[in-house]
């Protein structure tokens, strides 16, 4: 395969990453919704941790568990955005 191929295939994943990623933040939109309702903060801190440690033990390579750890801690803090 060439370089031209390769780039193809990482667009395709990107979209489909997008569209994921998207997806993830209407979820968070809704439970942002019923933590209002309930009177609870946007940030739990103890289910970001118990989410930062599932992604560093699901990460097979070749990110490393730090990297995944990174990622999602960001994806974390832009996702409370539409929680708020």
């Amino acid at each position: 395969m060439d370089i031209n191929e390769w780039r193809k295939k990482i667009d395709s994943l990107e979209d489909t990453l997008i569209e994921l990623l998207n997806e993830r933040a209407s979820y968070a939109l809704e439970i942002g919704k019923l933590k209002k309702q309930l009177g609870l903060p946007v940030l739990d801190a103890a289910r970001e941790q118990e989410i930062l440690e599932r992604v560093a033990q699901k990460s097979k390579g070749p990110l490393s568990a730090e990297s995944m750890k990174l990622l999602f801690s960001v994806l974390m803090q832009e996702t409370r955005k539409v929680e708020e």
